[in-house]
């Protein structure tokens, strides 16, 4: 059974993640999580300065959480959309990076959360909530869903590398769990400053192909783009990719397309999900 986390504030944006998290894994048993992380606002705070006050206010707050959490789980298992998926619900007092912290790679084989971005500012990969859980580099690989995205079967599935570290089998194995379930075809894909890879990268991506043996996959190179939004129209149009996988190494290789990390800065208005790994290099 695959277990899955879904941070949800009951925004548009949360439920579009858990739509898609429903389709993805559609075909499989899961065990869905549904985690409302909840603090008390600065004008609940003024002025209480009674501990017993404050008791009050975040039991109050826990309730109401739990109570549309539970609220939430209903309306799933009325529609009975997939038998084989289950559901429990979590309240958390605090901030969900916070919550989301303290599981272990024991805990969750997923998270999905969704995106909004933030209005205003044209070039901005996600909202400052979820920028918070990416920098956390959590074990537990994540799976974010801007807030247009709608749920495309994944057919072709892009992974970005340049060829530059060594790849261990169990970092690759959500990303080929996925594969499998949707008989994906996989593109690896570099962008390059230099054309040729040189033997370092060479000897890496045989490394690579050893682990990818039962996999259909297609290797394709494209030169360094001017703007991160050029880089990422072409993955999700020229491409032809549904849904794109970066490992996160302390330092990857689309820090040097933007000079700044890709984990932090995107379109906003990007509809391709990105599932990131943890590196463990």
């Amino acid at each position: 059974m695959i277990r899955v986390l879904v941070p949800v504030d009951f925004s548009a944006h949360s439920f579009n993640a858990l739509s898609y998290a429903h389709m993805l894994f559609q075909e499989v048993d899961v065990a869905f999580t549904l985690l409302n992380a909840y603090e008390a606002s600065a004008i609940q705070l003024v002025g209480n300065k009674s501990p017993l006050r404050l008791s009050g206010i975040y039991k109050n707050m826990k309730a109401q959480s739990l109570k549309k959490l539970e609220t939430l789980k209903k309306e799933i298992e009325g529609r009975n959309e997939v038998t084989q998926h289950s559901y429990n619900v979590k309240a958390y007092e605090g901030h969900l990076k916070e919550a989301v912290d303290a599981f272990t790679k024991d805990d969750f084989d997923y998270i999905i959360m969704g995106s909004k971005g933030a209005s205003g500012l044209k070039e901005i990969f996600v909202g400052s909530v979820t920028q918070s859980i990416v920098s956390l580099h959590q074990d537990i690989p994540l799976l974010i869903i801007p807030g247009k995205a709608q749920f495309r079967v994944p057919d072709n599935i892009g992974f970005g590398t340049d060829f530059s570290r060594d790849y261990d089998k169990d970092e690759l194995q959500p990303l080929i769990k996925l594969i499998n379930l949707w008989k994906s075809r996989l593109r690896m894909v570099e962008v390059y400053e230099v054309p040729t890879l040189n033997p370092t990268q060479k000897k890496h991506l045989k490394q690579l192909e050893s682990l990818l043996l039962e996999i259909e996959y297609s290797f394709h190179v494209i030169p360094e783009f001017s703007s991160l939004e050029n880089c990422i129209n072409v993955f999700n149009e020229e491409l032809n990719i549904d849904l794109m996988v970066l490992i996160d190494y302390p330092k990857n290789f689309f820090e040097r397309i933007m000079r700044e990390p890709l984990i932090k800065k995107m379109t906003f208005h990007t509809t391709l999900p990105f599932l990131i790994l943890s590196g463990t290099n």
